[in-house]
């Protein structure tokens, strides 16, 4: 009997003996909380709307959603987001973007988890696979689709995620799951939350999980397992009407399997290889939150991220300190929002074989500020949105993000909106200030001539990838316009976007011919272990170059459908294309002309009052993974078969068959395997 069979017949044992005193929460309907139009959301204007008058892209991913979806980490649990690129490498990496293509490494989105942002100015993107954040205790996830720059700043030029946490005065009592299945040895939580006092709540959470690795790879053995272990807090105080706070912090620690690519020896060649990732990732917020009067509020936020890495050939440890003040307030018609922001980063990334850093950079410092202001041009029916978001940061100086927007009102269910905004993504330290050792090219493929001696046409020459501190920030104006149309049973939603990028980041090949002028002379002079010798000291540069030109443009509708309490349904459809314009002897460093379509399908259905089904299917078509299309169920039956214990039965995947959801294998360190069809088991109990 394996560890995780132990552990679920222990927790089914125990059972019996326990007493029953509150039915759970998660599985009783609330119309409105399921209808995602309806909810409140603070990501889209940094104060409290209603998601259904936002003027944006915006999609909430509700708490019902992601608790009945069955999705065992955020990356699962937004696969069901439409128009947004989810596409898993192997059992512990993603590649997940918006209005663009997603690699690994996508640096275009930002993340937060309640307003904490996990940018890392090194990469300028997530480790999905180590981001633990309890799927129980998420509020909700709210998705921008598009630029967020005005209120978040740089590089949330494609979207923005925010996951909002409950408060821990809903999280009182005990929580506990477990689950194991066809994938997962084991995967626990445990959480206990109370009062402090009669003015504080608090909760305490641990988590544990044993995944194991995939069961075929591409021309690798898989290696992508997963030991994960953490544990967190969060503390509320509300003393007063006046003033309320919260404080909460987590680490985890975590070792995952993982086949990498890199120039590790002397053949000059980009080679695969296995090895281990030890990370522990840290961090501490702390929020404080004044009612200064009917008519203003101020806020003030600090934060702490500690990232910390360890693999054979890299070694990085980053920190960073946050620090937000912001302030709302309103005067007749006119609502107006100011804030001011600075970051410290800590980067320590250690040279390895095939990476090495010129630039110096172990700091870097971020400050700036922010204006927003709403009008109301018509009562209740037409507002004017204007703002602008400047900041400094120590790579390329100052930059500014202004917006404008036009909300519409002709109905009281319905909304149009039309924005115009400029958005930046300032270069991350890899394309400023490091070199790469990618894959040699071989001279017969860059040479005019070939010399019919296969050690000198076959010879992998040297070839670096080279950031460059003359690298610009990536400039995009959007233009976007949506509708939105909310009926007693359906909703309808629907957005449509056009950007313009200049100052693109793409690599501009220099062979630098002048180097194997003396060999040619060799070879003719008949020196041809002279010409081999000499070979092996030249290299050809891909160098960073911001000069190229990039339109991406696209439409999401999401239709939702509620006939009945007992069930609801969503349908949704994004189309999206990305094209560049290239200067000769250039190539986009990251994606290409391509083109995705996406469909969506979801519907949860209550019946026999303890039983529930939820089901999500989404149809990826697109010629920017090098992967064929597919088609993938993820269906979860949920069973309340105790008034505090939870069943639950996850298939994931299902009709996909075993099939590759990225095969964009030239980016550095992405190394796929096969996504199979996984069947899990799920108990959980609240108290």
């Amino acid at each position: 009997m394996t560890l995780s069979q132990k552990c679920l017949l222990l927790f089914i044992l125990i059972s019996p003996w326990v007493a029953a005193e509150e039915s759970l929460g998660d599985l009783d309907l609330d119309l409105d909380s399921l209808m995602a139009m309806d909810v409140q959301v603070t990501s889209a204007m940094k104060r409290t709307q209603s998601a259904f008058e936002t003027a944006s892209s915006i999609y909430v991913l509700t708490k019902e959603q992601i608790t009945r979806s069955g999705a065992t980490s955020v990356p699962e649990a937004l696969k069901m987001v439409p128009g947004l690129a989810v596409r898993q490498l192997d059992n512990n990496q993603w590649a997940i973007s918006s209005r663009g293509v997603a690699s690994r490494f996508s640096a275009k989105l930002l993340v937060m988890i309640d307003g904490q942002s996990l940018y890392t100015p090194k990469f300028a993107a997530v480790y999905w696979e180590t981001l633990n954040v309890p799927l129980y205790d998420i509020e909700r996830i709210e998705i921008i689709r598009g630029q967020g720059g005005l209120l978040w700043g740089s590089n949330a030029n494609n979207g923005v995620i925010n996951i909002i946490t409950k408060n821990s005065i809903d999280t009182r009592g005990l929580y506990a799951d477990v689950s194991s299945g066809s994938q997962l040895n084991i995967d626990t939580n445990l959480r206990y939350g109370g009062d402090i006092g009669n003015n504080g709540s608090f909760r305490v959470y641990g988590h544990v999980k044993d995944g194991q690795k995939s069961s075929k790879g591409i021309e690798m053995e898989p290696a992508d397992f997963s030991e994960q272990q953490s544990a967190g807090t969060r503390f509320d105080f509300t003393p007063n009407d006046q003033w309320s706070g919260l404080i909460q912090g987590d680490i985890t620690q975590s070792t995952l399997g993982q086949n990498y690519r890199g120039v590790v020896d002397d053949s000059n060649r980009n080679i695969s290889f296995t090895d281990s990732l030890d990370r522990t990732d840290s961090r501490i917020m702390a929020r404080l939150d004044n009612r200064i009067s009917p008519s203003a509020n101020q806020m003030l936020q600090t934060s702490w991220l500690k990232q910390s890495g360890s693999q054979t050939y890299l070694q990085e440890d980053f920190q960073s300190f946050d620090i937000d003040y912001q302030m709302n307030f309103l005067y007749q018609d006119l609502q107006f929002d100011w804030g001011l922001n600075y970051r410290y980063n800590s980067i320590s990334f250690a040279d390895s074989t095939f990476v090495q850093s010129d630039g110096g950079f172990e700091s870097l410092h971020q400050y700036g500020g922010l204006a927003q202001a709403q009008y109301k041009i018509v009562a209740d029916k037409l507002d004017l949105i204007v703002g602008v978001k400047v900041d400094h940061n120590d790579l390329t100086g100052w930059e500014n993000q202004p917006l404008a927007r036009l909300v519409w009102k002709p109905l009281n269910n319905q909304v149009l909106w039309a924005s115009v905004s400029k958005s930046v993504r300032v270069p991350s330290l890899l394309e400023f200030n490091d070199n790469f050792l990618i894959d040699g090219q071989r001279v017969e493929e860059v040479s005019p001539i070939t010399t019919g001696i296969p050690e000198i046409d076959r010879y992998y020459i040297r070839t670096y990838l080279n950031g460059n501190d003359s690298v610009k920030s990536e400039k995009s104006v959007s233009y976007e316009m949506g509708y939105r149309l909310s009926d007693t049973t359906w909703a309808l939603d629907l957005s449509v976007y056009h950007t313009d990028t200049d100052d693109v980041a793409v690599i501009q090949v220099n062979p630098n011919i002048e180097q194997f002028l003396p060999i040619f002379a060799m070879l003719q002079a008949g020196q041809i272990d002279s010409a081999i010798q000499a070979l092996t000291t030249t290299s050809i540069n891909f160098d960073l170059v911001s000069n190229a030109e990039l339109t991406t443009e696209g439409a999401d509708i999401v239709l939702s459908w509620q006939p009945l309490d007992s069930f609801n349904a969503e349908l949704g459809y994004s189309y999206n294309t990305f094209d560049y314009d290239l200067e000769d002897n250039t190539f986009p460093a990251i994606g290409f002309d391509s083109t995705s379509r996406q469909i969506f399908a979801k519907a949860d259905i209550h019946f026999f009052e303890q039983h529930n089904i939820f089901a999500a299917l989404r149809v990826e078509n697109s010629n920017a993974y090098q992967t064929d299309s597919y088609t993938a169920l993820d269906l979860t039956w949920n069973w309340a078969f105790q008034p505090n214990w939870t069943a639950a039965i996850m298939g994931k995947n299902l009709f996909a068959g075993s099939h590759i959801e990225y095969g964009n294998h030239g980016e550095t360190y992405t190394r796929s395997n096969y996504i199979d069809e996984s069947v899990t088991f799920k108990i959980t109990a609240k108290f």
